[in-house]
């Protein structure tokens, strides 16, 4: 197995927001102790031990796509304050030490237009090969407990104190794991599979295989025909690493049949799955034909009419999946404009309606 590859060189690239970025990694690592902390988080340390002894959450369900649930653990102000910003530093930190191949939960330095690490860019590696194989891991955040997380700020990634280690684990954790739904937890999960990353892409180099990570979602590739051996080493490796697989969403696909990396087809190039376009085209038409309620009343399966906040839901996930469309297929696809001019349309007609109601009493 590779070893935990440390610290890894800063970037060297004449890019002054790359600069910035290290300077603020730096700033992160030189905190010695609690006190550092505090002023480091613009918080008095008695309100900072208190948030560390009593960290506060609100507690909600959602409900998944394809059935299941998802527990969602978002802290309350005063720590997703504090989570916030030290988001931003760790993230400055892993963009300084990233493997190449992971493209999920990253930030981009870059100007707009020349963004490096996205659902595209991940997808990209792997198109117009002959084999593809799909492995999600299971309860990705909640997987990961909080003794790995103070590991992780103790080991030679970070080199904290074991006091500092043991404060930052309790701002970061929840229920003695990463909580979905903090602000930290991304970019910590990225942290704590750089091992894993280091085992998956020395295996995929030695058995000449394409790699790359979005998150939970492991995605292998090649010209040749990936047998069941490797398939189990990858498996293994995952295991070895803390992580368990998702039996259920592990595929070996040809390109005689449709391929798919988080969500985008790559048989011959990188392009929108038809459904979703199909499935955009329909919300937009509904909502313009019957109007945002009966849309969004059909959208959502509601026996009632829906609520302000349900129909604010709705326009807000029918624009992302729009800005999904325009990541994918880029923002001066004729497609894409259509959408974004019916979506803004639609948006118009909203606020007039709302602008025309009469004022609560």
């Amino acid at each position: 197995m590779q070893q935990n590859p440390g610290i890894l060189p800063f970037p060297s690239k004449q890019n002054t927001a790359l600069q910035r970025y290290e300077r603020n990694a730096l700033r992160l690592l030189s905190l010695k102790n609690p006190m550092k902390l505090c002023l480091f988080l613009g918080t008095p340390i008695y309100q900072l031990e208190r948030i560390i002894n009593s960290p506060e959450y609100k507690h909600h369900i959602i409900k998944k796509k394809r059935g299941g649930e998802r527990h969602i653990s978002e802290p309350r102000k005063q720590l997703k304050r504090i989570q916030k910003r030290l988001n931003y530093f760790l993230q400055a930190y892993y963009l300084c030490i990233k493997p190449e191949e992971v493209h999920g939960f990253v930030i981009n330095p870059l100007p707009a237009g020349k963004t490096q690490c996205n659902i595209v860019a991940n997808a990209e590696v792997h198109t117009g090969k002959k084999h593809l194989l799909n492995i999600d891991l299971k309860d990705f955040f909640s997987s990961i407990p909080a003794r790995r997380i103070k590991k992780l700020f103790t080991s030679p990634v970070f080199n904290f104190s074991e006091q500092m280690a043991i404060a930052l684990t309790l701002l970061t954790t929840c229920e003695a794991k990463l909580p979905t739904g903090a602000p930290t937890s991304p970019v910590l999960s990225n942290f704590v599979c750089l091992e894993l990353d280091a085992d998956l892409r020395f295996f995929c180099r030695e058995n000449h295989l394409q790699f790359t990570r979005y998150a939970d979602d492991l995605t292998f590739s090649s010209n040749e025909f990936i047998p069941d051996e490797a398939i189990h080493r990858i498996k293994e490796l995952i295991r070895r690493n803390g992580f368990e697989t998702n039996e259920k969403k592990v595929y070996l696909k040809s390109s005689r049949h449709k391929q798919t990396v988080t969500g985008l087809t790559v048989n011959e190039k990188v392009n929108a799955d038809r459904k979703r376009l199909k499935k955009i085209r329909a919300m937009l038409h509904d909502s313009t034909k019957n109007g945002i309620g009966k849309a969004t009343q059909r959208h959502f399966n509601l026996t009632n009419p829906p609520s302000e906040e349900q129909q604010q839901l709705f326009i807000r996930r029918l624009g992302g999946y729009i800005n999904f469309a325009g990541q994918v297929r880029e923002k001066n696809d004729p497609m894409y404009r259509r959408m974004v001019c019916e979506l803004q349309l639609i948006k118009k007609a909203i606020q007039e309606i709302a602008s025309n109601r009469p004022a609560r009493s």
